[in-house]
């Protein structure tokens, strides 16, 4: 499973193989990640529900019949069947299907992890579907529900680290920044060979400037996967900023040694450079990189360097 690319507009940052994130934020001139999402199957619109779908509305609902009018339980089968269903429509994109399901599902069943964790999935690929439409407002309301009932699958005990991970970027997305801090703490502790929850948390400290608490993160997932590019451009610009210019040329080295062509890659290292007092080198590699509004600061900031140096 990839770590998401730092500093790109609008990269994707690899989540929980369903969902990947694209813009939430203008943050790429001070190093840290963009996020953003976007369904891991193509949002084909559906007119209305196929019979594949009635009979799994239908089955649900007769699951039901035998117990007392107040009861939302159903069977393990039942919920199985159900959800078997449902994630057939979401791998074909049709996310209508998928979600008349789950939310048939999430009325009668829901204390569940299983069934909050799909119909979150299937919510966020219903919001990818209604953006391409252009209705946003839908869009953000499906995401907003889809964060709901991963906070209600998260408040159960033995929820899996994926999953609160998968929370925390949502959180992360739509801004709610201390959930997501909570969430991406609780995954790192549960998965024990994860760098990714650290790596994010050290983006967030990263943004704040609060440079020695980004280290303790960005330390802790290197720690996890030393040889992760992403963790270890960022691992260089925090140390520059915490003036070991030494260790923050050796982490980009590394970094750049394994993406050498990755030209954010490349405007990372010209920014360590810049921050380490040799704002010419940085200009030269500049340069070379295709041009864009952040090339164009970074630049901006180096000339102002070199002049600060020259007087």
């Amino acid at each position: 499973m990839q770590y998401g690319e730092p500093l790109a507009l609008g990269s994707p940052a690899d989540i929980p193989e369903s969902f990947h994130f694209e813009i939430i934020s203008g943050s790429t001139s001070e190093g840290a990640y963009d996020l953003g999402m976007m369904s891991f199957c193509s949002a084909i619109f559906m007119p209305r529900i196929i019979p594949a779908t009635l009979l799994a509305v239908c089955f649900l609902a007769s699951c039901s019949s035998d117990t007392e009018p107040n009861s939302t339980s159903i069977s393990a089968e039942a919920r199985r069947t159900a959800l078997d269903s449902a994630m057939q429509h979401l791998d074909a994109g049709r996310t209508v299907e998928a979600l008349a399901i789950t939310s048939t599902l999430i009325t009668r069943d829901p204390n569940s992890i299983d069934t909050l964790e799909q119909h979150a999935l299937v919510l966020l690929a219903e919001a990818a579907r209604v953006e391409k439409l252009g209705n946003m407002t839908i869009a953000n309301t499906r995401r907003e529900e889809a964060l709901e009932s991963y906070v209600a699958a998260c408040s159960h005990q033995n929820v899996k680290g994926e999953t609160q991970f998968s929370a925390a970027q949502l959180a992360h997305m739509l801004g709610e920044i201390e959930l997501a801090i909570s969430f991406y703490k609780q995954s790192h502790q549960k998965l024990p060979s994860d760098g990714r929850s650290a790596l994010w948390l050290a983006q967030i400290d990263l943004l704040s400037k609060n440079w020695d608490q980004a280290n303790y993160w960005i330390t802790e997932s290197l720690q996890r996967n030393s040889k992760e590019p992403s963790a270890l451009i960022s691992a260089g610009l925090i140390q520059a900023n915490l003036g070991d210019c030494e260790k923050a040329m050796d982490w980009t080295t590394k970094a750049i040694r394994i993406k050498p062509n990755d030209q954010n890659f490349r405007l990372m290292q010209a920014r360590v450079l810049r921050i380490c007092g040799d704002p010419i080198r940085a200009l030269e590699l500049l340069s070379s990189l295709t041009s864009s509004q952040v090339v164009k600061d970074e630049i901006a900031l180096c000339k102002q360097r070199k002049v600060d140096h020259e007087y």
